[in-house]
């Protein structure tokens, strides 16, 4: 299981980790309708994400790029535009696990990568933020408001059981009732139903999930996850499974699914089909350079199905004959019928994929291509008066400098772009190793840099660390020392 969900959180951040690429250079792509937006029906909108072989976002398409389908045949295609271009605005609903085993570093990341997520939405986006541990919290208010949304984030305590089914459910119906055209739910959770805390049972939670009308994004994090349901919620509802394997994983998924939610299309089209509460099947095929797929999702139209007028069936006394040389005078019967229900409201439903295809294009094989990844970024001290200090290397190559600590990042590493560049004489020091900045009146400290390097402080080797006066810093063949500096 171990080996699995590692393997899964590979794949997930190479993907994360690659930049939108030009049309041309994409074969084969894949394409996920994710959802079908009906409130003006009938002009719909189809949220739709195309990508590459290697998983990253296929950049630069335009209406031309897309065509359309229905039951009835061809869609004219009247506009497609990047999602981030687009006048249609998102409501995430970040729904958070906040049961015991999340306590100390995993709900501190996930607070911080949450504020950072939050942070990259778009000012006509709005976010609902969803806690789960014994029971479900009450969803927040929609909000724009980022500031109230990180306040919000950073008051979550970790404590009690793990209600999850509940928590699905109440993310699916905040999604549902959101004002906003675009619903997408964010999930995260390290553990899975326990205590037998939720009311609800597995597939009524899957079962709510599908018919929410927003794609779910299930994190799962560390090894004591149900992979298979967490797989199976994403599935249904149009989303995605990303595996976080350690608590230091989940800032890059997050980043990761802000990647693709910036980078999905929508596309306009104009339907034929009647708004009358039936169904409908709308497939979307994309032609990247010399490769093209298609993806397909079943959608509700607006409106109720209107009620069909029963057939009068005679009696036997209607039956009889009027006699005189006559033929038989069947009688009249009243028909009996129902009055259609009124118009209901723009839904978005039916965001379920039903099926995804790739298709080959006659090229021989993917273009590969290499990005470095960038941390994310971290936010500034908004505070009256930010507290300062100072990093001073204190053993090693380059004793004696020394870098002052403020309210801006301050990056140490091997390269000449580091505010602090560090000697790297024996290869133990990476080209961006760590960096240090402000939070809550806090200075930070986090280690960027993956296999063999390491970041040591205190004599241990750590991801994350809270700074205090004195506290010493070991990267590579050198000792830093930081110091606060008291307020003026």
């Amino acid at each position: 299981m171990r080996r699995f969900i590692k393997g899964l959180a590979a794949i997930g951040l190479c993907a994360a980790l690659m930049a939108v690429l030009p049309a041309r250079a994409q074969t084969p792509v894949t394409v996920d309708v994710t959802q079908v937006i009906t409130a003006a029906y009938p002009d719909v909108i189809a949220v739709v994400s195309v990508q590459d072989a290697a998983g990253a976002p296929v950049g630069g398409l335009a209406a031309s790029n897309f065509a359309a389908s229905d039951d009835s045949g061809p869609v004219p295609v009247v506009a497609a535009q990047a999602a981030v271009n687009a006048d249609v605005g998102l409501a995430v609903v970040l729904v958070m696990d906040t049961s015991g085993s999340m306590a100390g570093s995993p709900m501190a990341l996930t607070e911080e990568a949450a504020i950072r997520f939050v942070d990259s939405l778009l000012p006509r986006d709005g976010a609902i933020v969803i806690s789960f541990a014994d029971g479900v919290s009450a969803p927040s208010p929609l909000s724009a408001d980022k500031q109230a949304l990180a306040a919000t984030l950073q008051g979550l305590q970790a404590g009690g059981s793990t209600a999850l089914y509940d928590a699905v459910v109440a993310g699916a119906q905040a999604a549902k009732t959101a004002p906003l055209p675009r619903k997408v739910v964010v999930l995260l959770t390290d553990g899975q139903e326990s205590g037998n805390r939720s009311a609800a049972s597995m597939e009524q939670s899957l079962s709510e999930a599908a018919a929410s009308g927003a794609p779910f994004f299930a994190i799962g994090v560390g090894e004591d996850i149900n992979v298979p349901y967490l797989q199976d919620l994403a599935n249904r509802s149009g989303g995605q499974f990303l595996a976080a394997p350690a608590p230091a994983d989940i800032p890059a998924v997050y980043e990761r699914i802000g990647f693709m939610l910036r980078s999905q299309y929508v596309v306009r089209m104009t339907l034929a089909a009647p708004a009358d509460g039936g169904t409908s099947e709308l497939t979307l095929s994309a032609t990247a350079g010399d490769a093209s797929a298609s993806g397909s999702a079943r959608f509700t139209r607006p409106g109720a199905p209107s009620t069909p007028t029963p057939t009068p069936r005679p009696t036997p006394e209607a039956a009889a004959s009027t006699g005189d040389g006559g033929g038989p005078s069947p009688m009249l019967f009243a028909l009996a019928g129902g009055i259609a229900a009124l118009l209901v409201g723009g839904g978005v439903l039916g965001t379920r994929r039903i099926r995804r295809r790739r298709l080959r294009a006659t090229a021989s094989g993917p273009t590969q291509a290499s990005h470095s990844y960038t941390p994310p970024p971290v936010a500034t001290w908004t505070g009256p008066a930010a507290p300062s200090g100072r990093l001073t290397i204190v053993e090693g190559p380059d004793k004696g400098k020394s870098v002052p600590l403020g309210e801006h990042t301050v990056t140490l590493g091997s390269d000449a772009d580091c505010k602090l560049s560090l000697a790297d004489a024996d290869g133990r020091v990476a080209g961006h190793h760590a960096r240090i900045w402000l939070r809550e009146g806090h200075f930070m400290l986090h280690h960027l840099a993956g296999g063999r390097y390491a970041t040591v402080v205190g004599e241990k080797a750590l991801k994350w660390a809270v700074l205090e006066d004195g506290d010493e810093i070991v990267i590579g063949p050198h000792r830093l020392r930081f110091e606060a500096v008291p307020p003026p």
